[in-house]
């Protein structure tokens, strides 16, 4: 694999890096596992590649399938999203941690108001890159 990213987030500053990263990432609900005995909360999806340069080759830019793991979870819950729907596509808008004073609280925010909250003492995520690039079928545009 050329140029594949691996990062992991430590903090809530470290998950805001991560998380531009991880901007207009694709997720299937199928894709999306949550390990309540393992404390665990992952998702694999099709990454945007904002950091990668060379539009003239691809010029719609790139997009590579992209794991991500969360450690230490106690609770997941979602909002907006149908387990049930397996195929349903959802578009990650942005990941975010907030300290509660008991704990952590990290929410991703995917669009059209879908989210998921997890619980957590501290932050611990892991993303890894897991495939080559290809180039995306367009470029994802925001309107706001």
């Amino acid at each position: 694999m050329s140029q594949s990213l691996k990062l992991i987030a430590q903090t809530p500053e470290d998950l805001t890096v991560m998380s531009s990263l991880m901007q207009d990432t694709t997720v299937r609900v199928e894709d999306m596992a949550w390990l309540p005995n393992d404390g665990r909360f992952a998702f694999v999806g099709n990454r945007f590649r904002w950091e990668k340069k060379g539009w003239f080759r691809r010029p719609k830019g790139e997009r590579v399938r992209t794991a991500i793991h969360f450690s230490g979870i106690k609770s997941a819950q979602l909002t907006g999203i149908d387990l049930s729907a397996h195929e349903q596509v959802l578009d990650l808008l942005d990941m975010e941690a907030h300290d509660t004073g008991i704990g952590t609280v990290i929410l991703l925010n995917f669009a059209d108001g879908a989210s998921v909250r997890l619980s957590c003492e501290v932050v611990d995520a892991a993303l890894t890159d897991l495939s080559d690039p290809w180039e995306a079928r367009t470029r994802p545009r925001h309107t706001d």
